[in-house]
């Protein structure tokens, strides 16, 4: 996300965007100390390879999902938890999002698993571990909400803000977003 000229991002503090994509997940803020956009890393749930922006695999592994225990992004990979056919391992969640058609989905820890309670058990994790670095995360944030789904999948990710207790959410679609 680019924040540069961006007129849903004030100068004034630290703003920051998160692009959940289907198969990596982005995190940037604006810092108005330089007046620079920076990509962020979060400890052990980020990859960064060679001079590449450091990314958060999208990948969710539960571990108990009755007491929403959940492994994400790259710690998912370095436990050799992303197993093809392990009912616990979750990718490309985020398409399922929002949609009438969830396919099949487990029974785990006895709970009904939707694609919704990955994607909030995903996006909570990846807020808290960014609260670590900076507990003003709450205070302005930008989502990338992609068009297809658009209005099903804003009405989710709202209703996840507001668990979260974020208080200046923005959302944008992808398309304006990589227009930015």
């Amino acid at each position: 996300y680019n924040f540069i000229n961006c007129p849903l991002c004030p100068s004034t503090r630290m703003s920051y965007a998160i692009d959940f994509g289907t198969s990596n997940t982005v995190i940037t803020r604006w810092n108005p100390a330089t007046q620079q956009p920076e990509t962020l890393t979060l400890p052990g749930i980020s990859l960064k390879m060679g001079q590449n922006p450091p990314l958060i695999p999208s990948l969710v592994y539960v571990e108990n999902a009755a007491q929403q225990q959940v492994v994400i992004g790259q710690q998912v990979r370095d436990r050799a938890l992303d197993i093809a056919g392990e009912t616990r391992f979750f990718r490309n969640f985020k398409r399922g999002i929002g949609s009438n058609v969830q396919g099949f989905l487990p029974e785990l820890d006895g709970q009904v698993i939707q694609f919704e309670q990955v994607g909030e058990w995903f996006l909570k994790q990846v807020i808290t571990e960014l609260q670590k670095t900076d507990p003003a995360i709450k205070d302005s944030i930008v989502f990338t909400v992609p068009v297809d789904s658009f209005e099903a999948y804003r009405l989710w990710l709202g209703r996840v803000c507001e668990a979260l207790d974020l208080n200046q959410v923005r959302m944008l679609d992808e398309p304006t977003a990589a227009a930015l």
